[in-house]
């Protein structure tokens, strides 16, 4: 939940060799300010825990590695820590046997860049990319060919510099054809094509945003990077309800005038019921979900369910950007919560949140930023990692880090996490440990024979044991 990364920006010299298509990219007054013994071909260093060189102009560092996994997954964060201060000033991430860092010399000028190789994404085949530092007048500077300038690109244009200084064609439905990485044998960035073809990514088409400067004093970023305090912006207007039956109501919520389909599920009876609010995995709908929520109202609870606008079709393209995902995700969700004081036999009082998979992190920010409206955390294999370190970026340009330790650290909402036998996270049972440590309310429960989607028999298991665990906390 790591759903880490604002390491963001842009990452992916001329050959022809053995049918791999490169790019010239330096002028002819580049080419002609490159000294003999700076043109020659540098013999990168794989950074290991043995190396004790300098990285970035810094002396003397050492690095932490801190366990990420998830869903599964064996995954890392690597950071490099200034030993003289203690703070981070370079960092990578991915699975743990396919990361790595080289200092590199990309442009041939004398001066060693760190170049890491990590692979990221929610799904199965984590996608290969590159990130890269440079030191830039005392000011440590970050980018990734693969997102080139955020501030100029959406996040789906992945490869925009590239794929105009090569002349192909990527664009938001093929981009996850390709990778890029960086090959320590040519000291080269590599655009791999899932059909074969590899491009040489040229110097000039890597745009470098400021990461860390001389005068920053936070743990890992830029001076934009430092805060907890996210805001989630929106604007929310009254739902429109339709009644199914008695116990249940076709709910259209609106955030930003935008629509948020979903359904209410009520017991038996004139209420007002405690409410629990469903939040969708990612590229779920709500329909997914239907079951638990007819399940929690057998109990006793008035459940809402509803989908994430834009990120609630599982046959859509995978999004690549988990910053403007939480975004968008929390402000549906915070519209919805402004909502039930208008829906019928609803306590609004009186709420607790349910969420699955990055539903659960989203549900986990908003009981925090919340606490004092929200009951307690109902998470259903929440992808937490994901949300240390997420970097989140505003429509004016400004950007945030999301820190969910440090949020969950100070929020003493009664917690239940659950995890399946079937899935990754029970293989591990020590996957939400830091997550446990965080929460001095909280607990872990086990379903037997459960996988990442709780369907069917198991899904009725842990809403059932959720009902209990509710009525425990008083």
């Amino acid at each position: 939940m790591s759903i880490v990364k604002k390491l963001t920006s842009g990452l992916i010299a001329a050959a022809l060799l053995s049918g791999l298509v490169s790019c010239k990219a330096e002028t002819a007054a580049t080419t002609a300010a490159i000294t003999e013994s700076t043109a020659k071909k540098f013999t990168p260093v794989e950074i290991t825990e043995g190396y004790s060189g300098p990285v970035l102009g810094i002396q003397k560092w050492h690095i932490v590695k801190e366990d990420i996994s998830w869903g599964g997954k064996s995954l890392n964060n690597v950071w490099f820590i200034d030993a003289s201060t203690g703070k981070k000033f370079a960092g990578y991430s991915g699975p743990v046997d396919e990361i790595s860092a080289y200092l590199a010399d990309l442009d041939r000028d004398g001066q060693t860049e760190l170049v890491c190789n990590e692979a990221w994404g929610i799904a199965p085949d984590f996608t290969a990319h590159t990130v890269v530092f440079r030191l830039n007048g005392g000011v440590i500077e970050i980018a990734f060919p693969c997102y080139g300038d955020l501030k100029k690109n959406s996040s789906t244009e992945n490869y925009p510099t590239v794929a105009k200084k090569l002349g192909i064609n990527i664009d938001s439905g093929n981009y996850k054809d390709f990778s890029d990485k960086y090959d320590p044998a040519s000291d080269t960035i590599r655009l791999i094509n899932a059909d074969g073809k590899e491009y040489e990514i040229p110097y000039d088409c890597l745009e470098f945003e400021r990461y860390l400067g001389p005068e920053s004093d936070n743990g890992g970023g830029t001076e934009q990077l430092p805060s907890d305090d996210i805001d989630i912006r929106y604007k929310v207007s009254e739902p429109e309800i339709s009644d199914v039956s008695d116990r249940e109501k076709s709910i259209t919520f609106f955030r930003d005038g935008m629509k948020i389909e979903g359904k209410l599920y009520l017991p038996k009876g004139e209420g007002p019921f405690p409410a629990v609010v469903l939040s969708c995995g990612l590229m779920q709908p709500y329909t997914d979900y239907v079951t638990d929520a007819k399940t929690f109202a057998d109990n006793g609870y008035a459940a809402v369910v509803f989908s994430f606008i834009g990120y609630s079709d599982p046959n859509a393209p995978e999004p690549s950007d988990n910053g403007k995902v939480f975004l968008s995700e929390t402000a549906d969700l915070y519209a919805v919560l402004d909502s039930l004081k208008s829906l019928p036999k609803v306590d609004s009082a009186n709420v607790y949140l349910w969420g699955h998979s990055f539903g659960g992190l989203v549900s986990a920010f908003a009981g925090c930023d919340r606490a004092s409206l929200i009951k307690g955390l109902i998470l259903v294999e929440p992808t937490i990692t994901a949300g240390e370190n997420l970097a989140v970026t505003y429509e004016d340009g400004t950007s945030k880090f999301l820190r969910i330790y440090s949020l969950l650290k100070d929020c003493k909402l009664k917690t239940v996490i659950y995890v399946g036998t079937h899935d990754g996270y029970g293989d591990k049972p020590g996957s939400f440990d830091k997550v446990l440590s965080c929460l001095p309310s909280s607990k872990l429960v086990t379903i037997d024979g459960a996988d990442h989607f709780f369907k069917g028999e198991y899904g009725v298991k842990m809403v059932k044991d959720a009902c209990k665990q509710i009525a425990s906390w008083g």
